[in-house]
């Protein structure tokens, strides 16, 4: 009997969090879980002393020692080196996005056996230093870069299996115009499509790589620094540590602000203790006035 091919994997490489999936024998979209049994995994490197660690422990550790955490490197990606130096050594994003595909790809293995080929989504406004850079990165993990797509497109393709009009199920007869939002960790896209019969064309798109999640977390940020300074004469911002923990604190309290109207951050700093009551209302002046 011949070896059992493993099936090409689809990894989403987010700012913030990534996740893989692949198509099981049935056509389905199957995500992957990590080693640690989550679905997604930060894209967080803690470089330890005995080698990288990648996801949820890198992102524990990152208010510890935050001079070792590469994080949001997609942001930096198509550039020549990552925002800041690791152990006095500048390193290209690619290599930083490299660790992060390495770690998926091993945790996807111990389901699927050994993974080779791979297609990576991208923003759609990505230009073509960042995707290269974003394919160089896959094969630096030892993968075997079948395709850069767009993050819409694929979030099309999503929708088309999940309406069964995709290439592979009943191909739909009427034309259907969408618009797909694709708002993540740190890039937004816009992008208008066709799907008839199965195919899918991008009419167009537009969006900004430098504008997602963590934007807002830095919206309750500022709003934090701003207050601290004012009623104790100190910056945070002067520690790495604390600012790694308000930032986490900040990220924390968007999230809450989803599920309620307000919510209470505290803050700590060199003694000072400071509370701020947070609301839905007052997040969207921040967000327009720090804008």
């Amino acid at each position: 009997m011949g070896e059992t091919k493993v099936p090409a994997v689809g990894i989403d490489l987010g700012t913030t969090h990534s996740v893989i999936a692949f198509l099981d024998n049935e056509g389905r979209p199957t995500t992957i879980r990590n080693a640690e049994g989550g679905i997604t995994t930060p894209s967080v490197v803690f470089f330890d002393e005995m080698g990288p660690v990648v996801g949820k422990e890198a992102a524990r550790t990152a208010p510890f020692e935050p001079e070792l955490i590469a994080q949001f490197a997609k942001r930096d990606i198509g550039s020549q080196f990552y925002e800041k130096e690791i152990q006095g050594i500048s390193l290209p994003p690619e290599v930083v996005e490299s660790i992060i595909l390495r770690k998926i790809k091993e945790d996807a293995e111990l389901v699927l056996g050994e993974v080779r080929d791979v297609v990576i989504t991208v923003p759609a406004y990505f230009n073509e230093p960042r995707r290269k850079a974003t394919q160089d990165a896959g094969e630096l993990a030892g993968l075997n870069v079948l395709d850069i797509i767009n993050e819409p497109t694929a979030a099309a393709l999503a929708y088309g299996v999940h309406k069964k009009f995709s290439p592979a199920g009943n191909p739909r007869a009427e034309k259907e115009t969408v618009l797909v939002y694709d708002l993540g960790g740190g890039t937004f896209d816009a992008t208008l499509m066709d799907l008839e019969g199965g195919h899918y064309t991008a009419i167009a798109t537009a969006g900004d790589v430098h504008l997602g999640g963590i934007d807002w977390d830095r919206r309750i940020f500022d709003h934090v620094i701003e207050h601290f300074k004012s009623e104790f004469d100190v910056d945070p911002q002067e520690d790495s540590s604390a600012t790694e923990r308000l930032r986490q604190s900040a990220e924390v309290a968007k999230m809450a602000l989803t599920a309620r109207s307000q919510y209470k951050l505290h803050f700590e700093y060199e003694g000072n203790r400071l509370r701020i009551d947070l609301t839905r209302e007052l997040f969207e002046r921040i967000d327009t006035r720090f804008g």
